[in-house]
């Protein structure tokens, strides 16, 4: 029995698909509920809206599909795998960008080096001037504390205005270190750079050696 009503259903199936919906001017939706059968209608139940379903023209043929609604994780996917293509395309670009630079600017490797050595020079000079403001201030915080300390010798009172000066001396050469200490990270910085620089530099002279490719 099971047999014969199952062979009814294709058969009826088959009818609908083959037989010219003539009397229909809509679109004939195709859908599965959840226990895997197959619908027909022109329109889907509520509860089967955000389902993948198929469009039939009036042959009974499948003419187009539109997708299930997407999940907020695929959603979310197709979000982070934007930005990364985007993040991607932007970091292309800015090599490409740094790469005719590189090439524009510079003949040879030397080149590279002496601009380097040129930039860490002109640190260095700073620096220097930057430890002879810390040796002359250190001189008057020398001069300053001996005044301080005659002072209680011989039991009178320091000035606030001496302390003032003290503590001021002392946090200009503090000042002063702290300079010094950013400004040999920037050394060490351009040091970096430059040697992946180079290192790229002797890519793209080498590809250009090579030249395009047959």
């Amino acid at each position: 029995m099971r047999c014969k009503l199952q062979a009814v259903m294709s058969i009826a199936t088959a009818v609908i698909l083959i037989t010219p919906l003539s009397g229909y001017t809509g679109p004939l939706l195709k859908w599965t509920d959840e226990n895997g059968r197959i619908h027909y209608g022109d329109r889907i139940p509520p509860k089967y809206a955000k389902q993948e379903r198929k469009i039939l023209n009036e042959q009974g043929i499948e003419v187009k599909t539109i997708d299930a609604a997407k999940t907020p994780e695929q959603l979310a996917e197709e979000k982070r795998l934007a930005q990364q293509r985007e993040e991607q395309q932007r970091l292309a670009a800015k090599q490409a960008s740094h790469d005719r630079m590189l090439l524009a600017t510079f003949s040879t490797e030397d080149d590279i080096v002496m601009t380097r050595d040129g930039k860490i020079a002109a640190i260095d000079a700073v620096l220097r001037v930057t430890r002879g403001r810390i040796e002359r201030t250190e001189q008057s915080l020398e001069a300053l504390t001996h005044r301080a300390a005659e002072l209680e010798r011989s039991g009178k009172r320091v000035p606030d205005s001496l302390h003032e000066e003290i503590r001021g001396g002392r946090a200009q050469i503090q000042l002063s270190l702290d300079y010094i200490a950013d400004k040999r990270r920037e050394q060490e910085a351009i040091r970096q750079e430059f040697e992946s620089d180079i290192r790229r530099f002797r890519e793209l002279k080498a590809a250009q050696a090579e030249g395009p490719e047959t």
